[in-house]
């Protein structure tokens, strides 16, 4: 390959340093990739269990709720015993939210605290 300046020397022996250096910037960006991304490849799979145990729970949880109920129907009529659930769990949740929406609030609002020496 010649320049187009007479005179001017051939550009060839700078072209196997220039892919060199692509190749050299490449693996090392390469390298900081895998780097930077093997923590979060390596949760993956805790991720997962933990969103079966989520799924898992859920079914404990309904069925708990069923136990509940059927234990109360031997007290009182079925839809009773469904209502008396019902509202108990619900007022548990409007409970734990109203905790949570506070502390959330309080966080959002507080100001950033200086780390303890």
């Amino acid at each position: 390959m010649t320049s187009g300046i007479p005179g001017a020397s051939s550009l060839d022996p700078l072209q196997p340093l220039t892919q060199e250096l692509g190749a050299v910037v490449h693996r090392e960006v390469e390298r900081v990739r895998q780097e930077l991304t093997r923590p979060y490849r390596e949760s993956r799979a805790g991720a997962r269990l933990l969103g079966g145990s989520a799924v898992l729970g859920s079914m404990a949880a309904g069925s708990a709720t069923a136990l509940v109920i059927r234990l109360l129907d031997r007290r009182m009529p079925g839809t009773a015993s469904a209502a008396v659930v019902t509202a108990a769990l619900g007022a548990g949740a409007s409970g734990l939210a109203a905790i949570g929406r506070a502390r959330m609030r309080q966080a959002l609002t507080s100001p950033p605290q200086a780390p303890a020496p």
